[in-house]
């Protein structure tokens, strides 16, 4: 998956966390390709559900701050999301369909979210705003 600016929602810090997700993504496909299967899907969804939580908890602040009327809706797709990794960390055997599995999920899990609905908080923000970056002090 390659950063781009099709993702940025205009809120640096917002913006800045999914750069990681991608980052660990490709980390995780580089070690898939590298033949790393369990080693490197347990270490990635241990560092996705610690990153994840963590960016998780700043968007979420974000809208709560700024009264997000769709907040109860994104933050249910959040708990999903955390929920289908902490199953994935918690299952022992991952063999190669598995992994393949868990990459494709995660892959257009991110980019989907990110393109529907963390743009439409984005567009929400402009509008409300009247400038993306304006609501910007929650970190």
């Amino acid at each position: 998956m390659e950063w781009d600016a099709t993702y940025a929602i205009g809120q640096s810090a917002v913006d800045g966390d999914h750069q990681r997700l991608f980052q660990l993504f490709n980390q995780f496909s580089a070690a898939i390709a590298a033949g790393e299967r369990r080693e490197s899907a347990n270490r990635f969804l241990r560092e996705l559900a610690d990153y994840s939580a963590h960016h998780f908890r700043r968007e979420e602040g974000l809208m709560r701050a700024v009264g997000y009327p769709d907040y109860a809706k994104h933050k249910a797709m959040h708990d999903s999301f955390a929920d289908f990794v902490r199953r994935q960390s918690e299952a022992d055997n991952h063999d190669l369909e598995e992994v393949q599995f868990l990459q494709s999920y995660v892959e257009m899990w991110l980019c989907g979210h990110i393109l529907v609905m963390d743009k439409w908080f984005g567009e929400w923000l402009d509008g409300r705003t009247g400038k993306s970056g304006a609501a910007e002090p929650i970190s």
